[in-house]
């Protein structure tokens, strides 16, 4: 019987799904988020429409039966396709009561990012099979971050903001991209992120697999090897985020356990290294981002928090359970600066609790396919994936993540990826499928 035509669809083309990811990595790290297709507004970026395309690539796998990944079922996917179904109720809850144009605008760009992320996850955790494969996809975003910490870190040395020069034939601005803020004297780098904290929130998600592969690709020069990690650790605290700073700790809380007790000790020293560096080097840092914690109660930033919590609970109790529709709550009503509150206002209980349950199935899945492999090789990637899915679930809390294109799209990347290792190594002593077989090695 010859093999199965590589097409997945009755037009005959097929977009592979490792070079769609890989695609979508570049496009969202390198691209500025304000860069849009003009007529589709802020979800014309590059990467959301990649996004949908997973998803159409996805669904047209699935219409095959040679080539369908439905059976058996995988908690993530499941997990995942129940939050969406959730958007949708609360879609359909906001379409249904008095509604501006404004908020049903917000809940149509709503469903068009979720149904980015979730052709994301789903294509990443049915299309990409093999450790190999997996880490390929993951050394280019090391590459992607280490080159945005090196815009940051000379953003930083300079003040200039660098990417405001950056044009893309076809996209347009679609809001000004403000890339260089100040904090208590210091200039807060952005680097290709629409936020300090966001930058700081996606270095400190992708520290752990940098980490990784400085630590497993041993045939690689060190330089080549440990540069990314270098790089992209004193980024981190140029960015003068508590987020950023938080998703560095649970990243190291979860990853340090797992290595040998000689390894640890080189890191600690390590760590104290870098903060002597930083300490040397730019006179007055460690102070600030320790008042960061020590003087919250005076923090203004974090006193808004605080602050938005009588307005949030009332627009809850409003609409409990499914909330008042996905991406309704605009930043003009207040910014929370905490994604689980906002997603209680706007999906409900229902629908946080099934977020939730997102993250919670993906670490879990992460710690077992750990479990699944005695390859030293294996269990490193499947710890990083779980430390940068734990330091995004955390970060949050501080921030609102869904409005930062960058944050939002690496979490469930690694969901994604997480989902495409377990399923990797629940497989491997399997034969390989159509549609894995058809992948490029």
């Amino acid at each position: 019987m010859p093999p199965p035509q590589r097409d997945l669809s009755t037009r005959g083309f097929f977009i592979e799904a490792r070079w769609l990811l890989s695609t979508y990595i570049l496009a969202l790290m390198f691209v500025p988020a304000n860069l849009t297709i003009s007529a589709l507004g802020s979800v014309g970026t590059p990467a959301v429409i990649i996004g949908l395309l997973a998803l159409v690539l996805w669904l047209g796998a699935q219409m095959n039966r040679t080539y369908s990944t439905l059976t058996p079922a995988q908690p993530i996917r499941s997990a995942m396709l129940g939050f969406f179904i959730i958007v949708l109720i609360s879609y359909v809850v906001a379409t249904v009561r008095p509604i501006e144009s404004l908020e049903l605008n917000g809940a149509d760009r709503g469903l068009l990012l979720i149904a980015s992320w979730l052709g994301l996850v789903l294509l990443s955790g049915d299309g990409i099979r093999g450790v190999d494969r997996i880490e390929s996809t993951l050394r280019l975003l090391v590459f992607t971050g280490m080159v945005v910490a090196v815009v940051g870190i000379v953003q930083f040395v300079t003040g200039a903001p660098l990417v405001d020069v950056i044009q893309i034939p076809g996209l347009s601005a679609n809001n000004d991209l403000t890339s260089i803020y100040t904090r208590e004297g210091f200039t807060r780098a952005a680097g290709t992120s629409t936020h300090p904290i966001e930058f700081g929130v996606i270095l400190a998600m992708i520290l752990p697999l940098g980490l990784h592969f400085a630590l497993s690709d041993t045939h690689r020069n060190r330089l080549v090897r440990w540069f990314p990690v270098a790089v992209i650790a004193f980024a981190v605290p140029i960015t003068i985020s508590r987020s950023a700073i938080l998703g560095v700790v649970v990243a190291l809380v979860v990853v340090l356990p797992t290595w040998p007790a000689g390894r640890r000790r080189i890191s600690y020293v390590t760590i104290a290294a870098l903060l002597g560096v930083i300490y040397v080097t730019i006179p007055g840092m460690i102070g600030t981002l320790t008042k960061l914690f020590t003087g919250i109660s005076e923090d203004g930033s974090a006193r808004s928090r605080t602050d938005s919590y009588a307005l949030a609970f009332d627009f809850i109790q409003r609409s409990p359970l499914f909330g008042r529709g996905f991406s309704t709550f605009l930043p003009r009503y207040r910014i929370l600066d905490n994604q689980y509150l906002g997603l209680l206002i706007e999906v409900g209980a229902v629908g946080t609790v099934v977020l939730l349950a997102v993250f919670s199935v993906a670490i879990v899945s992460g710690f077992r396919a750990r479990r699944l492999t005695s390859d030293p090789k294996a269990r490193s990637l499947a710890q990083a994936l779980v430390a940068m899915a734990a330091a995004g679930a955390c970060s949050f809390a501080t921030f609102d993540a869904f409005g930062f294109p960058q944050a939002s799209g690496l979490m469930f990347l690694s969901v994604g990826m997480i989902g495409a290792l377990s399923n990797s190594l629940k497989q491997q002593d399997q034969p390989m499928t159509p549609l894995t077989a058809t992948l490029p090695r």
